[in-house]
């Protein structure tokens, strides 16, 4: 494959050229890992700078030594401008992607991009680089019925719409955007997925005697090496799907791999990109309008911010909770699209903050609803229990610093045992917890707060040995019945009675005033 050719399937936005001396007609050969140890180059071979600084002087003889070994050119992160001279003389191309592609995805996306080079799967090479749509149309086409194109997970990455008559569960599956749950147990039941992915070809999917109207299937896995990224399925359609079919779909199978990663090193950057803007938003880096037009929101368009935490136990070690927190960003952005919704999410810990943006006007059981779904299933995908607080909707992302204010409110609020499937809160499940924490926060900015006569109680307990506290709190948490609080004291009423007369003689209390017991319960309450 030709430099030129392999730049134009990758992209502008993945890889953009600082320097090509001999112009972009130069053989690819093959595509390696910049060693500097044993730095084994052969002619023609592209070279991934894994670790090069661009600006260094060592970048500057790299570039050098790879003119004279041959090589097509050198590609790094960050600002080459100073490469672009030494690759002129050295007659070697230097090419940059942006810092925040991993280099794993960048070789795969190279090796791909090479495979797919040459396959006589004509008619789907037509498709633009990463749009799968055109792709869907293209493989209809060639193979010769309705077609989908899924992720791992069964979510409906794109479709064919060209004029084909087509079953109900593919019209399920389009509306929804991904194969309905209680299909895709049965073809996990009917081992149909293990045949899939296991299979170096199409299989033949057929449930035409038992449903009727159904229309046959082929399906085929989606390949990049060794790893798999999703499937193509193509209907029965007007014509059977016989071999040529089977062929045609098996030709197009490496085109679809190399769409999928260009879909996704481009979705990953944007997707990189916005959330790095989010958290410097968070962080007061940035202005939230900012993320707002990042995101392409109009004026007075409704945002939510919800956040999400993983309840790992602590004893997974802060780089495990870093993996998880990653896939649940992945998973929560990925849900997000497949239905629709304007959304970008960053992890911090174990959070994941998520901003979501809807429609005027703002539709809050729907939200909450989908809040609910997307809980349930990242928490099933990761294994691990999640829970989410959603703060208020507020009018535009000038305000989403309030709502993101009102999540965290809401996620410290919440019981410790809240968690798993569907565990989702707003500030009307926890408000008064939320209040307390508020007064928490004041007491302590304020310890002068927590003077007075429960702290003198506190100070007899610690020198004589006495229990007047606890007994305070169970009478104010009993609405003054005795019997039930020296019940959850487990002493006698009359023993209760006398420490209740005791500590009032101590302190000084007016328990028959309200002021001073609700004061007295708040301070009970902040100091324990």
């Amino acid at each position: 494959m030709s430099l030129g050719t392999l730049l134009a399937n990758l992209g502008v936005d993945v890889v953009a050229i600082a320097a090509a001396p001999k112009g972009l007609d130069v053989d690819v050969q093959g595509v390696t890992i910049h060693d500097p140890i044993d730095p084994v180059v052969e002619e023609g071979d592209l070279v991934l700078g894994v670790g090069i600084d661009p600006t260094s002087l060592a970048a500057v003889e790299t570039v050098a030594a790879l003119g004279r070994a041959g090589a097509v050119g050198l590609v790094v992160k960050g600002e080459a401008a100073a490469l672009v001279e030494p690759a002129n003389a050295a007659g070697t191309a230097v090419l940059v992607v942006p810092r925040e592609m991993a280099w794993s995805q960048l070789h795969t996306l190279l090796r791909s991009a090479r495979a797919a080079e040459g396959t006589p799967a004509a008619g789907a090479g037509d498709a633009p680089a990463g749009d799968l749509f055109a792709l869907a149309n293209a493989i209809a086409s060639m193979v010769g019925g309705p077609t989908t194109i899924e992720d791992l997970h069964s979510t409906v990455l794109a479709y064919s719409s060209l004029d084909e008559p087509i079953d109900e569960p593919r019209r399920q599956t389009i509306l929804g955007r991904r194969v309905p749950d209680e299909w895709v147990r049965r073809l996990q039941d009917d081992g149909v997925f293990r045949r899939l992915y296991t299979s170096p070809g199409p299989i033949r999917i057929d449930y035409r005697e038992e449903i009727p109207g159904y229309a046959n299937r082929l399906a085929i896995a989606v390949r990049a090496g060794d790893e798999l990224l999703g499937s193509v399925w193509v209907a029965e359609s007007s014509r059977p799907l016989g071999e040529e079919a089977e062929s045609a779909l098996r030709d197009a199978a490496p085109l679809a791999a190399l769409h999928l990663l260009r879909s996704r090193a481009a979705d990953d950057l944007e997707r990189r990109r916005r959330g790095d803007l989010l958290r410097a938003v968070l962080d007061g880096r940035a202005a939230p309008e900012a993320l707002g037009a990042s995101l392409g929101l109009g004026t007075g368009m409704p945002v939510t911010v919800v956040d999400l935490e993983l309840m790992m136990d602590e004893e997974a070690g802060t780089a495990a909770a870093a993996v998880s927190a990653d896939r649940a960003v992945s998973l929560v952005t990925l849900h997000c699209e497949a239905y629709r919704r304007t959304a970008v999410a960053v992890a911090a810990g174990r959070i994941v903050h998520l901003v979501l943006a809807e429609g005027a006007p703002a539709n809050r059981p729907a939200l909450l609803r989908f809040v609910s779904d997307l809980v349930t299933r990242t928490a099933e995908s990761l294994r691990v229990p999640l829970r989410a607080a959603v703060g208020s909707t507020v009018p535009g992302a000038a305000e989403l610093l309030g709502s993101q204010r009102e999540a965290a409110a809401v996620l410290r609020a919440m019981p410790a045992s809240t968690g798993g499937t569907g565990a989702v809160s707003t500030i009307d499940d926890v408000r008064s917890r939320v209040v307390l924490d508020a007064v928490r926060d004041l007491a302590a900015r304020q310890p002068d707060l927590r003077d007075g006569k429960v702290a003198a109680l506190v100070d007899h307990d610690r020198e004589k040995g006495t229990e007047y506290v606890v007994t305070l709190r169970a009478y104010l948490d009993h609405f003054g019945d005795v019997p039930a609080a020296a019940a959850s004291l487990h002493v006698h009423p009359n023993t209760f009675r006398y420490r209740l007369r005791r500590l009032v003689a101590v302190a000084g209390l007016d328990l028959d005033d309200p002021t001073e017991r609700l004061v007295a319960h708040l301070q009970l309450t902040t100091l324990l």
